[in-house]
């Protein structure tokens, strides 16, 4: 429970200390004079937003520190002991919530600073503050199944999030499906032109450096006769064969020419050495000519395959690449592109069956869901109608429809019809309400006035803060739109409620002031 209140430097207050008790407080005062500031900063030490303009105006920061007592609170204590915070004797907890200029803040749980997330977990376990028109948010249908589902505790909400993560995997699966569906007929006739290149190319069998070596092979089979003979008139030049003249007879020549001037100068040995030598060489080349001559391919079918396969080539270079190393390349490239699009067939097939898996598991789980939803339905419904004779509407009639919705084109298939669903499953929750006997059930959005909408809501926070334990409940102005009887049966709940709570409401009533 709330022990102290303390506000330095926040909206209109200068400085604030506050007492509170156990049972029914009540903050009242004319309009305008910050008793709602009061319920603000309270929110805020529970982990609410903050901004700049909350610091007083000349002020540098404003302050707000809450002492808590805490009884047997094992979630509290176990957050606590998460950041290695411990309690005194006296079990208080003290937290504190520093704003500054810029709008930024810091938070403190009994001196050790912590983040607004954890401030947040702690709060929603020690407060629950209804808040000025708050009510108005029992109309929305999302609001009412969020009640419904606290109400269920943790067994329905644990399924929830079960059929949340369903939800959320089974989406992701059928977006990716689609993704890879989408177009499927245009990847398969562009994998059908790809699968020709490539088989175009391969079976071409070109080896890289074929072209030159073909270019080349061919300029000399095409010049074979001129070969032959350029190759035979420089052997008959250098060597000869039977007649004299050659240049190696020549050397010859030369050769015993030198020898005899060696018997007159024996210097010029050195120079029958080196023609001796010169002749020795272009008897070896004359000998490698003449191979070289006879190994000569006058043939003409060769010529004509060599250059059919040059065409071939010139054919694939024109198609896809300038060059043999190009072509490769590409049939390298469109081989991956279509072991992709085989990886992605395998993968659709895959995605299908376990689409398939998911679906069946998530239309058990949001059966189960919705059963779950069905039986806390009724047991809401009692608890109301219990709570509704204490607030002077016992001939007003309370119950919860659950509706499910056909999609035949998005939904899911849920005992043989395909209903819509989202995360939250397959159940429209709506509340109904027949305000008098003899009126039907109507959305309590079409029916419900200001005054019993506050009194819905108040019946509702009683019985949620039975169901969680919260040990302390805030009301701000949950008065609005009643008065009378009425409001005498409202201060009467409140009262009640303080006995087993610690409650804070904000009033202009005397009926409910009456009762702290």
């Amino acid at each position: 429970m709330l022990r102290e209140l303390v506000i330095e430097n926040f909206a209109l207050i200068d400085r604030l200390h506050l007492e509170f008790e156990r049972g029914f407080n009540i903050l009242t005062g004319e309009t305008g004079a910050g008793k709602s500031i009061i319920i603000d900063t309270v929110s805020l030490i529970l982990g609410g937003r903050s901004s700049a303009e909350q610091v007083r105006a000349g002020s540098e920061s404003a302050q707000i520190e809450g002492v808590f007592e805490l009884d047997d609170k094992p979630e509290i204590f176990h957050i606590l002991a998460e950041w290695g915070i411990s309690l005194g004797d006296d079990q208080l907890l003290v937290i504190n919530r520093e704003i500054n200029q810029s709008g930024r803040s810091r938070c403190r749980l009994n001196g050790q600073t912590v983040t607004v997330l954890t401030l947040s977990r702690i709060g929603s376990l020690l407060m629950d503050i209804h808040g000025q028109h708050e009510h108005q948010s029992l109309l929305s249908s999302i609001a009412q199944r969020e009640i419904l589902d606290s109400f269920g505790g943790k067994v329905l909400q644990r399924k929830a999030e079960e059929v949340a993560e369903l939800y959320l995997n089974w989406q992701g699966i059928k977006k990716e499906l689609e993704t890879l569906v989408t177009g499927e007929e245009e990847k398969n006739q562009r994998v059908e032109f790809l699968t020709f290149q490539l088989q175009e190319i391969e079976r071409a069998k070109l080896q890289p450096g074929e072209a030159e070596r073909l270019e080349q092979e061919r300029e000399i089979l095409a010049g074979a006769e001129k070969l032959y003979e350029n190759t035979s008139a420089t052997y008959q030049l250098l060597y000869g064969a039977d007649e004299p003249g050659s240049a190696l007879d020549k050397l010859g020549e030369g050769v015993q020419a030198l020898e005899k001037a060696t018997e007159i100068d024996a210097s010029l040995q050195q120079w029958v050495e080196m023609v001796t030598q010169v002749a020795c060489q272009v008897e070896e080349v004359s000998r490698e000519i003449r191979a070289y001559r006879d190994r000569i391919d006058f043939n003409p079918e060769k010529l004509s395959r060599t250059e059919e396969r040059l065409d071939e080539i010139a054919k694939l270079k024109r198609k896809y690449g300038q060059g043999i190393p190009e072509i490769l390349k590409y049939a390298e490239k469109i081989r991956k592109e279509i072991n992709s699009n085989e990886d992605r067939t395998e993968r659709i097939a895959i995605l299908t069956k376990k689409l398939q898996t998911i679906e069946e598991e998530l239309s058990l789980a949001v059966q189960a869901l919705s059963s779950l939803r069905k039986v806390t339905a009724e047991r809401l419904e009692r608890a109301v109608a219990k709570e509704l004779t204490e607030v002077n509407m016992d001939k007003t009639v309370f119950t919860v429809s659950l509706k499910r919705i056909i999609d035949e084109k998005k939904g899911l298939l849920v005992d043989g019809e395909k209903v819509a669903i989202t995360k939250e499953g397959i159940d429209q929750v709506e509340f109904l309400v027949a305000p008098n006997p003899g009126e039907g059930l109507r959305p309590l959005a079409k029916i419900a006035s200001g005054g019993e909408l506050s009194r819905l809501m108040l019946i509702l926070k009683v019985i949620m803060a039975e169901e969680d334990q919260i040990p302390t409940m805030v009301f701000d102005e949950i008065d609005a739109g009643i008065g009378g009887r009425t409001a005498q049966a409202v201060a009467e709940k409140l009262l009640l409620l303080g006995l087993s709570h610690q409650v804070i409401c904000v009033t202009h009533l005397p009926q409910i002031a009456s009762m702290a």
